[in-house]
């Protein structure tokens, strides 16, 4: 099971997980006594997966880490459009370093502009929540490409004002014979060509010529191109730092970025846009591919 705390751009990592630990070696002294935070959520609910994973740590009131016993709390969620309640279940995941981790599961699916209520219950009722909301669904925008020595497009997605969580572009190709699978090359876009804020929404240049160079270098060589597509991954409107700035030093101060309550940590959600379009022939064969129903 891969890691639900592993996240795909570099700006997620100030998000860190807080733990306060005592102060002083005074047995007769407990700073959580009249403590009302009680867990430590961190995770994203995907629109993209059938199944969503949350880590959920106790706030521990010794230096010694977490053990691989099951965790004695009752996790749900909430749809609150539907009043629907799901049940989680735990897991104990072994890390590289030795330590373990609980991380919670639920075979569910999450939907566009839908608000979930995650809830942490102990046996003596102690609760930690936390809300999120799916970004809404948007409309795109595919221009006709521009130009053949090196052609270019743009993608503009309709109502988005922010730089998404993950740029990604993929090229279909055809297969022989026609029954086997069809090949898809993913090219991840940096930080540099997410795009930019236009009137309108959110605007991608698609370089189709510069993306020729990464698609050839997984594909290996040039072969029937069927069509282009585009995913763009969002995240919802309180995954995003105070001011628009992911400023790390701003980000680990407790309390600057979360939205748990009676705990610590972020529960966030995703939504992820596609679009696919096909690109004439001229343009095909100036980018070295073969157009479907043609030989090199």
């Amino acid at each position: 099971m891969n890691s639900p705390v592993c996240f795909q751009r570099r700006f997620l990592g100030p998000l860190l997980l807080l733990v306060l630990l005592p102060a002083g070696c005074d047995d007769t002294v407990n700073p959580f006594e009249e403590e009302d935070r009680y867990f430590t959520l961190f995770g994203f609910l995907d629109t993209a997966a059938d199944t969503q994973f949350v880590r959920v740590i106790p706030l521990r009131t010794t230096l010694l880490p977490e053990g691989p016993e099951p965790l004695d709390v009752h996790v749900t969620t909430t749809a609150l459009p539907d009043g629907r309640v799901q049940v989680w279940r735990d897991s104990v995941i072994q890390y590289a370093d030795g330590s373990f981790g609980h991380v919670f599961y639920a075979p569910m699916q999450v939907f566009p502009s839908w608000t979930y209520r995650f809830e942490v219950r102990r046996a003596d009722g102690a609760t930690t929540t936390a809300e999120t909301t799916v970004p809404p669904a948007t409309n795109v925008r595919v221009a006709p490409p521009a130009g053949l020595s090196r052609p270019e497009q743009t993608v503009l997605w309709e109502g988005i004002d922010f730089p998404p969580f993950r740029v990604e572009v993929w090229y279909r190709f055809a297969s022989f014979p026609p029954t086997e699978p069809f090949r898809e090359v993913v090219v991840v876009y940096g930080e540099e060509r997410y795009g930019r804020r236009v009137e309108g929404g959110w605007q991608v240049n698609v370089a189709l010529a510069e993306d020729r160079r990464a698609v050839l270098a997984q594909l290996g060589e040039p072969l029937t191109l069927l069509g282009v597509g585009m995913r763009l991954t969002m995240s919802d409107d309180r995954w995003r730092p105070p001011g628009g700035v992911f400023d790390p030093e701003l980000l680990v101060q407790p309390g600057t970025f979360s939205n748990v309550e009676n705990g610590f940590g972020f529960l966030g959600a995703v939504n992820q846009f596609t679009a696919e379009w096909t690109l004439p022939e001229p343009v095909v064969t100036a980018l070295g591919y073969a157009y479907p129903g043609k030989r090199f």
